[in-house]
Formats: structure tokens, sequence, C-alpha cells
């Protein structure tokens, strides 16, 4: 008879056997990671609509950000990519006063890291199909720089573009590999009871992840949300076209990074 223990770690189907807890210091890398964040100013009143309480909104932004991920750790060298929102928020708790990044969703392309980062650390993680990022070399048929796209069963809800880009270089790029490496991402685990109303888990959480910045660059670009009728996407129609109706007031330049990225898995916990 198959009995749990309580010094193992587990996961679906646990009955299959646990792990050893990982060491207080854990983390695992993303050892190329190729990302482009796109801040926009928003409607701050809007955007609160999407920040449970315990956060406080610190400016109407969200950032779109891409993630190119290859040579993963915990993949055993694979790869992946992701597309997520995050808002600038300060979590004030009973103990806890941090601020970070609130992650409204992700969107990735491979199950695995969707089931290791959603109901285990708290990441909102849902599936897409996500383009590899396509390089287009001296505008070859009038294309951006750089774009790619998410769809979900053949339709496609969000394309991003960056055009123009120019290299960060001296003190701007060295300022950038001086920020902190790791920011505070914080989430919302929600598990809802079993054929019943109501959550059997409902907490802010804190996963610490970051990222050591090689080389950069800036430019213009867009971000293009297109709205999705329910039968194209019906578990995520209404995710996409709340995101589609943030009015994008004012985008800073476009972001693009290459570099390491980690994730700090033994140092996420609850919010209190």
């Amino acid at each position: 008879m198959f009995k749990f223990e309580d010094n193992k770690t587990y996961r679906m189907p646990a009955h299959f056997g646990g792990n050893d807890p990982p060491a207080p210091d854990f983390a695992v890398y993303i050892r190329d990671l190729v990302t482009l964040s796109y801040t926009c100013t928003t409607d701050g009143d809007q955007l609160a609509n999407y920040i449970p309480e315990g956060f406080e909104l610190l400016r109407p932004e969200v950032v779109f950000s891409y993630n190119q991920m290859r040579e993963c750790d915990w993949l055993a060298g694979g790869h992946y990519n992701t597309v997520s929102a995050d808002v600038p928020v300060r979590f004030i708790g009973k103990r806890d006063r941090l601020e970070g990044n609130y992650n409204l969703v992700t969107w990735e392309n491979l199950t695995a890291p969707i089931i290791g980062g959603r109901e285990e650390n708290g990441v909102p993680k849902i599936y897409a199909d996500i383009q590899d990022l396509h390089a287009s070399p001296a505008d070859y048929l009038g294309a951006p720089d750089y774009f790619t796209n998410a769809s979900y069963d053949g339709n496609t809800f969000v394309r991003l573009e960056m055009s123009n880009a120019k290299p960060i270089e001296g003190e701007q790029l060295a300022a950038l590999q001086a920020a902190p490496a790791t920011v505070n991402l914080f989430g919302w685990r929600y598990i809802p009871k079993v054929s019943g109303v109501g959550a059997e888990l409902s907490q802010p959480i804190l996963y610490p992840q970051g990222c050591e910045v090689n080389s950069a660059w800036t430019g213009s670009g867009t971000v293009q949300w297109i709205k999705l009728r329910p039968e194209q996407n019906p578990g995520q129609f209404h995710i996409i076209n709340a995101l589609a109706e943030l009015p994008i007031i004012e985008m800073a330049p476009v972001l693009m990074t290459k570099g390491v990225g980690f994730l700090k898995p033994s140092q996420g916990r609850v919010l209190e």
C-alpha cells in the first residue's frame, strides 16, 4: 500500500513516489535567454480590476514580455517560449511588505513548466502556441527587425514586433547589468474545491526569479492584442479580451536583452 512520507515533495500522480526537498539556495538556470519587454502606460482604474486585495498598484503600467528560453536546466537542456503580462505592485500584509511585479497571466508552449509553476508556485500559467522569435535581416519583405506571435487552435491572439533595433552600449549597458538581478514575482495560487463553490487554496505567493544581462538593444515596437470569440478559445477568450481592452496610452521604447535567466523555487513562499 502506497503511503506518503512527510519529508518528501510530490507531484501528481503522487503514488509513483516523491523526491527529497531541494536545498534552500537551490536555483535553476536558463542558459540562453532572449527577452523582449514592452512597458505600456494604461488606465489605472481599469488595470486595478485585475489586482487582488492586499496588493497596491504602484504605477498605471503593464509590461508585456516575450521570453525565448533555451538550454533550461530543469528540462535537461530543453527549451520553450512564454508571453506574459506583469504589473508593478506593492504587497502590504501583516508580515510582508514587498515591491515587485504581479503576474496577471503567463502563456507557455510546453506542459512541463506549466505544471511546475502553476499549482506548485502560484504563477497563473496557461498554454498557447508561441512562435520562436523571427529576425528579419535588412528589412527583408518589409518585415520589422523582430516579430513573433501567440495563438491557440489556429487563432492568433497577440503579435509582438520590434523595429529600428539599436545596441545599448557603454554606461547604459553597464547600468542594466548593475541592476538587481533578482526580482520579486508575485502571483495568486487559487485551487477550487472539488465539485463545489469556493477554494481549497486562495493565497498570494512570492516566486523570486531574474536574469543577468549580457547584451541589450532598444527600439520601437507594437503589441497587438486580437480579441477572440468564445468558440475560438473557450478557456481563455475572456483573458485575452480583457488585455485587449486595456488602452495603451503611451509605450516606452522596446527593450530586448540576451543573457542568462534563473528561477528560485526554494525561495518561493506564501505571503502573509
